[in-house]
């Protein structure tokens, strides 16, 4: 029997009280494993698989790329083929488990439909400079330097500030409150963002930084960090829109559940799914074999872990899938 949230619910307001004889006491939660979907309008391709204007698509890193940096890798790409650049997804990427993987991405220009892929990616071990703030409750010393907004700084700097502050309450809707994060949220100087350029470090022209009638110490410090770098190449699809829509289609939509061979189980797990808003199936690990059998089809068993392997939530997220009729988009996401 699968032990799913919606079961175990009907049993409790059959009886009152959750049993063993119901057939849903397991070693997990109700919720270890949540199936989500939601209805994919394949019709018209836009985000986020076509973009109207890559440059809004934002870099790996706090202060992102400058518009005229974008938009000189995209001349690069429709000029040369391919580029070459650092923290810039500029092909879509969907949380995968503990990594991630590319979706389908498409570009226009000219009105001429192109296919953007990853032809190469490495990672780059680099040295980059952090610039971070903490709150305080120290009130400055008469004699201390106190940065007050609006920060008379180089437009550089004055972004390095502001998302450094902005860090600290990530979360928070702009609204001052409890930090989002226990660790320091720095910001890092990329390739984009001149070190050599800045006041802010190796050490700062101030002692305090006063925001929103709080004080706050600056950090500063160098970091050996990863970067992801990849080539991009294009592929010229069309210049005829309806053609475009049926190649797009065909690349985003992974497969139809309603031609598969599935058992009474599996459906069952995805009638549930999306049978109602929320469209959510849940269920406790380990995963029953009704939930095993679409996550195979799904083609996320091969790389789910064990649920114990896990030390916080993962996703896997962005599987479109049609079923009697209907496009989805469908996540697991695992709750250890």
């Amino acid at each position: 029997m699968r032990c799913s949230r919606r079961h175990a619910l009907r049993l409790i307001g059959a009886s009152g009280v959750l049993t063993a004889s119901a057939g849903c006491l397991n070693p997990g939660g109700l919720d270890d494993y949540a199936l989500i979907a939601s209805e994919q309008d394949l019709s018209t391709v836009g985000r986020p698989y076509l973009w109207p204007d890559p440059t809004a698509i934002a870099a790996t890193t706090r202060v992102d790329f400058t518009a005229e940096t974008k938009q000189g890798y995209l001349s690069e790409l429709y000029d040369t083929g391919s580029v070459t650049v650092q923290q810039w997804p500029l092909v879509g990427r969907d949380q995968w488990g503990k990594d991630t993987r590319p979706r389908p991405s498409f570009l226009r220009q000219d009105g001429v439909f192109y296919q953007v892929r990853i032809s190469a990616e490495r990672h780059l071990e680099r040295e980059r400079w952090h610039f971070a703030v903490t709150r305080t409750d120290e009130t400055p010393p008469e004699d201390a330097t106190v940065e007050r907004p609006p920060f008379d700084r180089s437009a550089q700097d004055r972004r390095v500030l502001e998302a450094a502050l902005d860090a600290v309450y990530a979360g928070s809707d702009g609204f001052l409150g409890e930090p989002q994060f226990e660790g320091l949220q720095t910001v890092e100087y990329h390739r984009h963002l001149d070190a050599g350029a800045s006041e802010l470090v190796p050490s700062p022209p101030f002692d305090f930084i006063e925001y929103s009638d709080e004080y706050f110490r600056p950090v500063t410090e160098q970091r050996t960090v990863t970067v992801p770098e990849w080539t991009y190449a294009i592929d010229e699809i069309t210049d005829n829109r309806a053609e475009f829509e049926e190649h797009a289609r065909t690349a985003i939509l992974e497969l139809d559940l309603s031609s598969r061979d599935l058992s009474e189980a599996a459906r069952g797990v995805i009638d549930d799914a999306i049978s109602e808003e929320p469209r959510r199936y849940e269920e406790g690990a380990p995963p029953s074999d009704g939930l095993a059998e679409v996550l195979d089809a799904f083609g996320i068993a091969d790389d789910l872990q064990q649920i114990d392997s896990y030390d916080g939530r993962v996703d896997f997220r962005g599987v479109v899938a049609e079923y009697q009729g209907t496009v989805y988009r469908f996540s697991l996401i695992v709750t250890p």
